[in-house]
């Protein structure tokens, strides 16, 4: 999707994170430098964000807030959920990254694919593929006036923090032979990285302590704040203990 998808780097440390965002940038790489927690404006975005949240991924979430809050942060709930809401209605007859998906792939969608295609991938590409250009346009124009509205709510935080994933990853098997679980699941775990995506926001995931399996706490600036993003990671991440 030449509108949503970027590239951004995955590695073992928020400095080596942002060495690598830099040279992907053209930028003269150099490590951050850790923000004071005091006075740090934190916006907890509870509401949808939050729903279906496993117990577990809750308490990890919580413990890393208050450490935050402890060290002087100052946190606060920070409703999106209205955005949220207007920019599903937006998208709700195809997400603009299926549109645009399919356009890159329209080729082998209409005269069938060489290799077989998984159906989850193959199905909503060729749904998207009908969508007429009227709709498309439209939906990017009020997309555009959404990325402005949401940036406008986060003037008055530095960062919003929560939970990268409602959930710890399932295995396979469980989901495999639910189709209706398989769905719901896989909303899940998009869910809440979405909103940095479809809002042009920038943001970065580090990794929650005290968790059995990997689950993430999701830190999002504002779109072009990059560099101090990685300077509020770098700091909660020490924070956290890496």
């Amino acid at each position: 999707s030449t509108t949503l998808d970027s590239i951004g780097p995955l590695a073992r440390s928020v400095a080596d994170c942002a060495i690598a965002d830099a040279v992907m940038a053209g930028e003269e790489p150099a490590a951050p430098q850790p923000l004071p927690f005091a006075g740090l404006r934190i916006g907890i975005p509870r509401g949808m964000l939050f729903s279906d949240t496993q117990a577990d991924v809750a308490a990890a979430f919580g413990t890393c807030v208050d450490r935050a809050g402890q060290a002087g942060a100052r946190i606060a709930d920070w409703s999106i959920d209205d955005l949220i809401v207007e920019m599903r209605a937006a998208t709700k007859q195809a997400s603009i990254a299926a549109i645009e998906g399919a356009e890159v792939h329209a080729d082998w969608l209409a005269t069938g694919a060489s290799v077989p295609v998984d159906a989850h991938v193959s199905g909503p590409l060729s749904r998207a593929l009908a969508v007429t250009a009227s709709v498309y346009i439209r939906t990017i124009r009020r997309r555009t006036e959404l990325v402005a509205a949401m940036d406008e709510r986060l003037s008055g935080v530095d960062v919003l923090a929560f939970p990268t994933t409602p959930m710890v990853a399932p295995s396979i098997a469980v989901i495999a032979s639910d189709e209706a679980l398989r769905n719901r699941t896989e909303g899940l775990l998009l869910r809440n990285t979405q909103v940095a995506n479809q809002f042009d926001l920038c943001a970065i995931s580090l990794p929650m302590p005290g968790m059995r399996l990997p689950v993430g706490l999701m830190l999002v600036g504002r779109h072009g704040h990059d560099r101090q993003l990685l300077s509020i990671a770098a700091a909660v991440e020490a924070l956290l203990g890496r």
